[in-house]
């Protein structure tokens, strides 16, 4: 009898990431392969665990999820297990979204859409100009915000934004402004206001902003670092009524997961599980 995988994945059928595990698994057995969307990242364990209870039961089972700023980025790109619950596996980018910005991909879609006139973007090295100029714009918001992340702690979850939700970008994204917002935050959250709290704040995001140097911006490794619904917003400031939906489409179909050593990873687990 053949032994059924089960894939969980955020989002829903048709999300990016139930389109890009589509992707990586093709050509394994896909009647013994099943991708199942559970939504929100939110309760996901309590909810694979319903599901397991179900009449379709795995032989082995994996969650993949975005890594967000929940886990610190690793050195190298790996996929990473989580160390408690041994079914979690955390991409290696901050965000699907993360996986689909391409500079050939992006100026292919230009010319496919007859936007490159429109846009006046004529080459893949002037798509890398408009991408690194978008990234500049939010440097300091993602420093902040991956400051955040490394802050918090199961007792005091204070997030790490204070829009509303990923891809809502504050009206200002000057580094003062973003960096007094995210210490309001934590203040208001653990109640507290000591000199202590400021310095171990300002040590966190030194940190992060001497990693997002030129050489972090012009290698475009922002990829791996800034959220990419952030990213795709603000796109959309530099680049005005750009189509992201109808990009993150053309780029699901025209993807590539063998770019992309964790996903890779991703693959030969499951192969390896069937």
């Amino acid at each position: 009898m053949n032994k059924i995988i089960k894939i969980y994945c955020e989002g829903k059928k048709g999300s990016h990431d139930f389109d890009i595990l589509e992707k990586v698994i093709h050509g394994l057995s896909p009647a013994q392969i099943l991708i199942e969307p559970i939504g929100s990242v939110r309760g996901a364990g309590a909810i694979i665990q319903y599901n397991e209870k179900g009449i379709t039961k795995s032989d082995f089972k994996l969650f993949f999820r975005d890594r967000d700023f929940d886990k610190p980025i690793p050195e190298k790109p790996v996929l990473e297990q989580d160390n408690e619950r041994k079914y979690f596996y955390y991409s290696y980018r901050t965000t699907i979204e993360n996986y689909l910005f391409d500079t050939s991909i992006f100026y292919s879609f230009l010319k496919y859409k007859k936007l490159d006139i429109e846009y006046k973007i004529n080459s893949e090295e002037e798509v890398k100009i408009k991408f690194i100029e978008t990234a500049k714009k939010i440097k300091y918001y993602q420093a902040t915000r991956h400051t955040m992340g490394k802050m918090r702690t199961g007792k005091t979850n204070f997030g790490t934004k204070w829009t509303t939700k990923s891809g809502i970008l504050p009206k200002n994204l000057e580094e003062n402004f973003c960096k007094q917002k995210a210490l309001d935050k934590i203040k208001k959250a653990k109640k507290i206001t000591n000199s202590w709290e400021k310095t171990n704040f300002n040590e966190i995001y030194n940190s992060f902003i001497n990693k997002f140097n030129e050489n972090f911006i012009n290698n475009l490794d922002f990829f791996i670092y800034f959220q990419g619904k952030d990213f795709a917003s603000a796109l959309k400031l530099i680049i005005p009524n750009f189509p992201i939906e109808k990009y993150y489409k053309y780029a699901k179909k025209h993807f590539d997961y063998t770019k992309f050593k964790d996903l890779i990873e991703l693959k030969n687990l499951i192969a390896t599980k069937l």
